[in-house]
């Protein structure tokens, strides 16, 4: 379904709920209060604002204008009423005028086509079409013929009528929002059936809203988790205001806790997947198990069930390996009472272990690994073209000596910390950025010790640094100049003899020190090409990265990845999904790899599976991952 554009905001997709303020008639026929409403529709963050508008010649008939106090009691309740509030075309356009200049969308429902005449040469970015004139083709046909979307509500209708509605729509060629309604004033509960809406949705593929006339706003938060694109409420100053419509509409402090609770529910609702977050992550290790010996274990024994359990924490061997430890035997080491059992205890080269990790993978471009120098020969079963040795401050701080050679080419990955700091070297305060390029060149000095092991020795090996920017509490509120002139001072000052130094770009929502913090920078396409360009710097292109930042700005990846590949001299490469889901195996999140492919095969980048966890036994996660990849394009 085509997402809906209003004004300057789109409805549908991904995009923030769409919420609409239906001023109505309860401003009491006074521009004073019609403008304060405005005011405090803008200060609790509402989309729109929405009024009505009549000409009740053109709607009732002769003698019922003239006489209504003939009528039922109800007709003449609401004609009365409309008599008293009806705005003149003056006013209207005045409160037009005003919401604009307040930054806020104005709407306006035409009750009568010598209305909508009117409310055309306000140029409106949409019209509102109320339930009672939902079969109303002749007013629909005319306010299609302005080629702005239609809303419709659906109160007081059959679903034949909905039938017939989106049929006529189709064949006007309409872009329109259908929004679920009850209209009675207020509506009970449990005549409201929230259900509906999803049936809306499949049975009509379109964009689906909903008005709502209850007591409240639970029902509208329930509303948005079933699927809303927009939700319309009543808002009034006061509830005991005379008027049909004041005891179904919300009180100010009703109305800004529903546009807070509106934010809240679209944000938990997410993705429709199912992977752990970072943060459930890191719990994941605390609580999860391990495969661990049930009693000392001796070198040589043959492993039984009997021999193994399950005990927290999840640092170890996963459960879901215990089958290939059955029949094997120790081969490395004596395993004590609940120590871990590791797949490096056994014979991997045998079974199902060894065909996971050892299995070769042909493709069309230089692929690695994600290594530490500490574990590099568990991982490298599979002959890598390449590895990623990825540095932490225990590594650097500590005076380690290399000896071993590897007929694999060298890539880099610096520190993140040195134990309690954050290295940043875009960061304001100029303490922290020293020690931070201090601690970078002690890094790069460290990886001199190992670098002439490695096949590509004597040429610059690529050394990925994290560029800093980012905050514990909120975004940093500042010029983004500033954080960038910082970076290029920092990258000056660092000594990357025999190194080529890449800038990684990042996520919005970083996971540091086990909480999520907040980027400011280096996550945009067009200012890391900007940065990359003028300080002569590659970048190492993180695609989950640039997924998150899309996922949360609604911007598209492919244009993303379009745009920063040509300053791109190399490649991270996993899924994502919503705004915090990094690193997940492929296939698991949201990105669509077809096309992003597409565009990287061309290339001759080297291509790293960065998957979270992905190095565990043996790297299985890595290789899974660059199997997936085959499979997607046979280019790869």
């Amino acid at each position: 379904m085509e997402e809906i554009k209003i004004g300057n905001k789109k409805v549908g997709g991904n995009n923030p709920v769409f919420v609409v303020a239906e001023i109505g008639l309860n401003h009491q026929g006074d521009v004073k209060i019609a403008k304060k409403l405005i005011d405090l529709a803008v200060g609790a963050g509402f989309d729109c604002v929405k009024f009505q508008k009549r000409n009740l010649d053109k709607i009732y008939k002769k003698n019922v204008l003239a006489n209504p106090e003939n009528q039922e009691h109800g007709n003449h309740y609401v004609l009365e009423n409309l008599k008293k509030t009806e705005l003149t075309e003056s006013e209207m356009r005045d409160l037009c005028l005003y919401s604009r200049k307040k930054g806020i969308e104005f709407l306006c429902t035409p009750w009568d086509e010598e209305s909508l005449k009117f409310l055309s040469t306000l140029n409106l970015s949409a019209y509102k079409i109320s339930s009672a004139d939902m079969i109303n083709f002749k007013l629909i046909h005319a306010a299609s013929l302005l080629n702005k979307p239609l809303i419709i509500s659906t109160g007081m209708s059959f679903v034949s009528e909905i039938e017939r509605l989106v049929e006529f729509l189709g064949e006007i060629r309409a872009q329109y929002i259908l929004l679920h309604c009850n209209s009675t004033y207020p509506a009970p509960y449990h005549d409201i059936n929230l259900k509906f809406i999803p049936t809306l949705i499949n049975k009509f593929n379109c964009n689906v809203g909903y008005s709502g006339h209850e007591q409240g706003i639970a029902v509208s938060l329930a509303a948005v988790s079933m699927g809303a694109k927009l939700i319309e409420r009543h808002i009034t100053l006061d509830g005991n205001l005379p008027g049909p419509d004041h005891r179904a509409s919300l009180e100010p402090d009703e109305f800004f806790e529903l546009m807070k609770q509106i934010r809240i529910v679209e944000a938990s609702l997410g993705e429709p997947i199912r992977y752990p977050s970072r943060g459930e992550y890191l719990n994941r290790e605390a609580l999860s198990k391990s495969i661990v010996a049930t009693r000392n274990l001796k070198m040589g024994a043959v492993l039984t069930y009997a021999d193994l359990e399950l005990r927290s924490p999840g640092q170890g061997t996963h459960p879901l390996k215990m089958d290939l430890f059955i029949g094997k035997k120790l081969i490395k080491r004596n395993v004590p009472k609940h120590d871990y059992l590791l797949d490096s205890d056994i014979d991997t080269f045998s079974g199902k272990l060894h065909a996971e990790i050892s299995s070769p993978v042909s493709l069309n471009h230089k692929w690695g690994l994600v290594v530490r120098m500490n574990d590099i020969d568990s991982l490298i079963y599979s002959k890598p073209d390449f590895v990623e040795v990825h540095l932490t401050s225990s590594d650097v701080n500590r005076d380690a000596t290399y000896n071993k050679k590897y007929p694999y080419d060298l890539v880099v990955h610096g520190p993140e910390y040195n134990e309690d700091l954050l290295l940043d070297l875009s960061n304001l305060d100029d303490n922290v950025r020293t020690k931070s390029i201090e601690f970078f060149n002690k890094a790069l000095a460290h990886a001199r010790k190992f670098k002439h092991l490695f096949k590509n020795r004597n040429k610059p090996v690529k050394f990925i640094v994290h560029p800093g920017g980012m905050n514990m509490d909120q975004p940093l509120m500042v010029e983004k100049t500033k954080l960038y002139k910082n970076l290029a001072d920092s990258l000056k000052k660092l000594d990357g003899g025999g190194f080529e130094l890449l800038i990684e770009n990042m996520p919005c929502h970083p996971w540091y020190f086990g909480g999520r913090w907040f980027h400011a920078s280096f996550m945009d396409a067009g200012e890391i090409v900007k940065f990359s360009r003028k300080h002569k710097y590659g970048i190492a292109f993180d695609i989950s990265h640039a997924g998150l930042f899309c996922n949360l700005y609604n911007k598209d990846l492919t244009q993303f990845t379009k745009t920063i590949l040509p300053v791109t001299k190399y490649l991270h490469v996993s899924d994502a999904a919503g705004t915090n889901g990094e690193g997940l195996q492929i296939g698991d999140g949201t990105i669509d790899f077809k096309t992003i492919l597409a565009h990287l095969v061309k290339t001759d980048l080297w291509f790293l599976p960065e998957i979270w966890q992905g190095h565990k036994y043996g790297g299985e996660g890595l290789l899974k991952a660059l199997k997936k990849l085959k499979l997607i394009d046979a280019n790869f």
